[in-house]
């Protein structure tokens, strides 16, 4: 007797055989999507390197803006950009980081302008005050950062402050209430402008001590009410001034009482 195939059986064959042509055409696919996605990042690969070694783009001219304390030549020079640098070679990123390990500047925005120029803007940061640390001066900005040491030769025509406890240079309370302070002393009040704040002294508590420039005796501030604090004292001095009494004060406490100030002169 002759055997039957049966129709079930011969439908699930064509379908299996279906679905194995449809995998080989998919993995087909997939491999040529990938050979082409590879060689058009062979082809964009060969052109960058072709374009960042063309003499076309070689750096003609670079504009600075923004920096006073780096000549322009001295900040290609840190960025080590010549002549033959190309710009596409650039990277855009990179410049900034270097600028900013001198620690005094703060923003850096580069711009590419093809074929052949480079505009670099520099966000400086400036001194307020220097402060004296193991390692020696440092200068920091009206933030509280400590951003770069003080080199010889460099400007020293600020006000010093001493920590106590160095620790409390990070500190966020102690380091405002000296900042605050200072920033009042730019406010153009010429009683008590920033030119004539010698030093500022914080002890372990966090209580401050400042000392005049032109007669330095101490001006016991504390720690609080730092505004008021300034105007009072503002107030005082420019009292002292005009009575021509000023020479002859060894003390002022503004945290004698509650709204008052105590001043003591030569006996």
């Amino acid at each position: 007797m002759k055997s039957k195939k049966s129709k079930y059986s011969r439908t699930v064959r064509e379908k299996v055989g279906a679905g194995s042509s449809i995998r080989h055409q998919v993995v087909g696919a997939a491999v040529g999507i990938v050979g082409v996605v590879f060689g058009f990042f062979v082809l964009g690969w060969l052109g960058y390197v072709g374009l960042s070694h063309s003499p076309f783009f070689e750096v003609e001219s670079v504009n600075i803006t923004g920096s006073s304390k780096f000549g322009h030549d001295e900040i290609l020079s840190l960025i080590g950009i010549t002549n033959q640098t190309n710009l596409v070679a650039v990277d855009k990123v990179e410049i900034g980081e270097e600028l900013k390990k001198t620690g005094w500047i703060r923003r850096v925005s580069v711009k590419k302008v093809y074929p052949n120029s480079l505009e670099i803007q520099i966000q400086e940061r400036k001194p307020l005050a220097i402060v004296q640390l193991q390692q020696g001066l440092s200068y920091f900005d009206k933030s509280g950062f400590v951003f770069a040491g003080v080199k010889p030769g460099e400007g020293l025509d600020f006000p010093v402050v001493h920590f106590a406890d160095e620790t409390m240079v990070a500190g966020k309370d102690s380091m405002k209430n000296v900042t605050d302070f200072l920033k009042y002393t730019r406010s153009g009040n010429p009683a008590l402008s920033i030119q004539n704040v010698s030093q500022i002294m914080v002890d372990e508590q966090g209580d401050l001590t400042l000392y005049m420039a032109d007669n330095p005796f101490p001006v016991q501030i504390g720690q609080t009410k730092m505004w008021q604090k300034y105007k009072r004292l503002a107030k005082v001095l420019g009292w002292l001034y005009k009575k021509k009494k000023f020479d002859t004060v060894t003390m002022i406490d503004l945290e004698y009482s509650e709204g008052r100030v105590l001043v003591s002169f030569q006996s």
